[in-house]
């Protein structure tokens, strides 16, 4: 039998009703379109991972206020206008 590693951390989230909400809707909507739900966990990892594979880092975000979300999303649309005016 071979062995299972798993490098993975239980973290607990604090999320909005809208928030789990949306992720629920995303689980079911790839039941309904591949035929395997995806677990909040699950895309919890994939954001994750997608924010390290675009390299954003905090030096490159400018946070005003708790306003993260907003900084995140300015750099991830800067770096796209960058590409398109190559």
């Amino acid at each position: 039998m071979k062995a299972k590693t798993n490098n993975s951390i239980t973290t607990v989230t604090f999320l909005t009703r809208d928030q789990i909400d949306y992720l629920d809707k995303l689980g079911k909507d790839s039941l309904f379109k591949y035929g395997r739900k995806l677990s909040r966990a699950k895309i919890l990892s994939e954001l994750v991972r997608v924010l390290m594979e675009l390299g954003i880092t905090m030096e490159e975000i400018e946070i005003n206020g708790d306003d993260l979300h907003e900084a995140i999303l300015k750099v991830i649309k800067d770096e796209a206008r960058q590409k398109h005016n190559v």
